[in-house]
Formats: structure tokens, C-alpha cells, sequence
């Protein structure tokens, strides 16, 4: 394992910080290959960060972006990654930065992976950055426990950048980005606040196992990972 934990008394502190590493991975990027490439997580914890990332002078244009999940839902749904990520990363400063949606053609991710699959390989590899959250189950992107789709995505011998996950009980079908695409880069950046899930990323640490995707992540030497953690 190759981890470090960088815990923080206040968020806003943890944002400041975390803005400066991914400035300096992306900026890495853009010397080593006149381009950079940035994988990004959803939902609400990462919006402060995308918000001050959109103001840092950058060489925009030179960067392109993916989420590192998306709901099977049009880009300007309200449970859209992509719409949150436009709103609060792809404007100001970093409106000239490319974006990879996940979300393509087709009535389900099923029927639409291939598409996906192809859009993904536009991004320059080793990726520069991969930002994930942690659900209190351990799920990492769209990896959730207990599910088949998450056994294929997770199997490393799976070379596939995207693999459709199902969860069932009216739960919006997603697609994810498979281990290895994950694992296809220089940094891991880990971000989530609460003691609980705190715990969860202990136990993860501890033990690999599927019932805790993201204990994947860690039990791997591949790929540095950086916690950044508050309460």
C-alpha cells in the first residue's frame, strides 16, 4: 500500500490544499505531454473544489476531463454529474477545458457502453488525476457491493475503461468507470468528511475485500492514493 492521509480540522482548509495538488497535477500533465487529463467525482462534496479550480489560471485547453461515474440520465438532468460538473468546473477560467460525458446513445448503459467505451480512449493516458468520493458502503464511483456489474468492473483482468452497473429496486442504471481505468493513473485522490466513513476507510485499510470496493484501491501499489479528510 501506498497511502497517505492528510485529515484536516476545518474543509475549508482540506479544499485549499487539495486545489494546490490538482493545480500541480495537472500542470505536471500539461509540461510532460502538452496535455493533462482529470478524472472527477460526483455528487455535492467536491462542488467548493470545482468552484475555486474554475478561477486558477490555467492552460485550459490543454485539459480534459471525465467523470469517474454518471447516472443514465440526460446531461442537463439534476442527478447529472456532468450537469453539476459543467455548473460549478467548466466555466470562468476553465470553460475551455474538453469534457468526456459518459452518458451516450441508447435506451440503457447496457446499449450504450461501446459508445462511452470509445469517447473514453480520447483521454491521454497514464491519467494525471483520478478524484474519487467513498459511499458509507465502501463504493468508490459507481461500485457498489454485492453487485454482479461491480464484480466484472472490479476484476482487473476486465481492460475495458466503462462497464454499465445495474442496481435494481428503481435505482437510475449508471455507468462506471471499470478498476483498471482507476487504476490507469499517476495520483488517487481520495476525498469524503464524517467519522463514520472515516471508519469505513480503516476497515478498508485493513482488509481487501469486495464487500469494501474501495479496499481495492488501497491494498494496490500501482497508483499512489491521498486521503483528504475532515469531519
Amino acid at each position: 500500500m501506498n497511502i497517505t492521509e492528510n485529515k484536516f480540522d476545518d474543509r475549508d482548509l482540506l479544499i485549499d490544499q487539495l486545489l494546490q495538488d490538482v493545480v500541480v497535477g495537472i500542470k505536471d500533465g500539461i509540461s510532460d505531454r502538452d496535455a493533462a487529463s482529470v478524472l472527477l467525482s460526483g455528487g455535492t462534496t467536491p462542488g467548493p473544489l470545482y468552484e475555486k479550480l474554475s478561477e486558477v489560471e490555467l492552460d485550459w485547453e490543454k485539459v480534459i476531463f471525465a467523470p469517474t461515474d454518471e447516472r443514465w440520465v440526460e446531461p442537463d438532468h439534476p442527478d447529472s454529474n456532468e450537469k453539476l460538473i459543467r455548473e460549478t468546473l467548466l466555466q470562468n477560467k476553465a470553460a475551455s477545458a474538453k469534457y468526456i460525458g459518459l452518458k451516450s446513445n441508447g435506451d440503457d448503459p447496457i446499449l450504450g457502453q461501446n459508445e462511452t467505451e470509445e469517447k473514453l480512449k480520447l483521454l491521454p493516458m497514464p491519467l494525471d488525476i483520478v478524484l474519487l468520493g467513498m459511499g458509507e458502503d465502501g463504493h468508490v464511483a459507481s461500485l457498489f457491493p454485492g453487485l454482479e456489474d461491480t464484480k466484472i468492473a472490479m476484476d482487473l483482468n476486465n481492460k475495458n475503461l466503462c462497464h454499465a452497473v445495474r442496481r435494481g429496486g428503481g435505482d437510475i442504471a449508471r455507468m462506471s468507470l471499470t478498476l483498471s481505468c482507476l487504476l490507469s493513473g499517476r495520483k488517487i485522490f481520495l476525498l469524503f468528511y464524517g467519522r463514520k466513513k472515516l471508519e469505513i476507510f480503516t476497515k478498508a485499510k485493513r482488509q481487501q475485500t469486495a464487500e469494501l470496493p474501495v479496499s481495492l484501491l488501497l491494498h494496490q501499489d500501482k497508483v499512489p492514493v491521498s486521503l483528504y479528510w475532515a469531519e
